[in-house]
C-alpha cells in the first residue's frame, strides 16, 4: 500500500468530520476546555468506530500534556490540512468557537452534495440492471415460447416471418450487449472514482458540458467556503486566498486563483482581484466590490455560497432529469420494436386462417 493510500484510509469521513467539529463547537460554547472536550468525545465513541476513536485517543494524549490543538489534530493524520490551518488561525485570533461551526457547516454540506451526486448516479445504474433483466427475458423465455407456437401453427417458419423475428433477435442481443458494457464501465467509473482513478474519471465527464459545469461549481463552491472560512477564523485575504486553493481540482480555477494571488500581491483586494478574473458570475461578481466597502463581504460571501449550492443542485438535477427519461425511452423503444416483430407473424398466420 502506498503512503497516500495509508494517509487516506486514516482521513475521517465527511460525516464523521462534521459531527466532530459540531460537536467541539457546542462544547467548547459551554464553557469546556479542547482538551476535556476531546476526553469526553472519546470516551463517549465505540471502538468500532476506529479511525475516530484511535484520532480521538491520540488527541487526547497530547492535548492533556500541552500540545496545541492543531498540532495534535495534525499528527493524527486524518483531518484535512485546510482545516488544521483554520484552527491554528483561529486559537491564534481567538476565534475557535465560531472556527469550529463553519467547519461542521462545510463537511455537512460536502456530505449533502456527495450524496446527492451518488444519487444521481445509482438510479440510471439501477434502471440498467432492470433493461437487462427485461432483455434477459425476452431471449430465454419469450422468443422460444413465440418459436414453439409458429411452429405448431405453420409446421415451419415462412422466411418472411423467420425474417422478423431474426431481426427482432439480433436487435435483443445486441442491445443486451450495449447494456452490459455500459453497467460495467459505470460500475469501473464508481469503483477508480472512489480509488485513486477520480482524476481520470472527472476528465473524462468534463467532456461533456454539464458535467463539466457541475464539477467547476462544486470546485468553486469549496473554495468560496474554505475562503469565507479563512477569513472569518482571523486569517488575511492574502493567506486565506492560498491556503484555500488546496481544495481547488479544476485547472481553470486555479489559474484564475494563481492570477487574483498575483494581483493582490501588487496590492489589490479579493474583491478587486475577483472582479476583474470573473471569478464568480456577472451577479455574484456585482456585490463584492460594494460589500467590501462596506465591511459586509461576510455576509455577501454567505449569499454567493447560497448560489452555489442552487447551481450545484440545479446541475446535478439536470443530469438526472436528462439520463433517466433516455434510459427509459430507449427501454420502451427496444421492447416495442421486439413486441411488433414477434406479432407480425401471428397476425399474418391469422389472416391465412381467416
Amino acid at each position: 500500500m502506498s503512503s497516500e493510500q495509508k494517509k487516506d484510509s486514516r482521513q475521517l469521513k465527511l460525516t464523521e468530520l462534521g459531527s466532530f467539529f459540531e460537536n467541539m463547537g457546542m462544547m467548547v460554547k459551554s464553557g469546556i476546555s479542547v482538551s476535556e472536550a476531546v476526553t469526553l468525545l472519546t470516551e463517549e465513541t465505540p471502538e468500532s468506530e476506529a479511525v475516530l476513536h484511535g484520532a480521538l485517543s491520540s488527541m487526547s494524549e497530547e492535548l492533556s500534556m500541552g500540545m496545541p490543538f492543531e498540532e495534535a489534530m495534525r499528527n493524527t493524520g486524518a483531518f484535512p490540512d485546510y482545516a488544521i490551518d483554520m484552527i491554528g488561525t483561529s486559537e491564534y485570533t481567538g476565534k475557535l468557537e465560531a472556527t469550529l461551526f463553519h467547519l461542521s457547516d462545510y463537511y455537512r454540506k460536502e456530505n449533502s452534495m456527495k450524496n446527492t451526486l451518488a444519487s444521481a448516479v445509482r438510479y440510471p445504474v439501477i434502471l440498467l440492471f432492470m433493461v437487462i433483466a427485461v432483455l434477459i427475458a425476452m431471449l430465454a423465455l419469450v422468443f422460444p415460447a413465440f418459436y414453439g407456437v409458429y411452429n405448431n401453427l405453420t409446421g415451419s417458419l415462412t422466411a418472411s416471418s423467420f425474417g422478423y423475428i431474426n431481426v427482432s433477435f439480433t436487435l435483443c442481443k445486441i442491445m443486451l450487449g450495449v447494456m452490459i458494457v455500459l453497467v460495467i464501465a459505470m460500475l469501473a467509473g464508481i469503483s477508480m472514482w472512489r480509488g485513486n482513478g477520480k482524476d481520470k474519471v472527472r476528465g473524462f465527464l468534463s467532456r461533456f458540458r454539464t458535467f463539466r459545469e457541475l464539477f467547476d461549481s462544486m470546485d468553486l463552491y469549496r473554495f468560496t467556503s474554505c475562503f469565507d472560512m479563512f477569513l472569518s477564523s482571523g486569517e488575511h485575504q492574502d493567506n486565506a486566498l492560498k491556503k484555500s486553493m488546496t481544495v481547488v481540482e479544476s485547472d481553470g480555477l486555479r489559474a484564475k486563483l494563481e492570477r487574483c494571488i498575483e494581483k493582490m500581491n501588487l496590492g489589490l483586494s479579493f474583491s478587486q482581484t475577483a472582479y476583474e478574473e470573473k471569478l464568480y458570475d456577472t451577479t455574484n461578481n456585482r456585490m463584492l466590490i460594494p460589500a467590501e466597502r462596506s465591511g459586509m463581504l461576510d455576509t455577501i460571501m454567505q449569499k454567493i455560497l447560497s448560489n452555489l449550492g442552487d447551481d450545484i443542485d440545479k446541475y446535478i438535477g439536470r443530469i438526472a432529469n436528462t439520463v433517466e427519461p433516455l434510459l427509459t425511452g430507449i427501454l420502451m423503444i427496444f421492447i416495442g420494436i421486439m413486441l411488433i416483430s414477434l406479432m407480425v407473424p401471428l397476425i399474418g398466420i391469422m389472416n391465412s386462417i381467416g
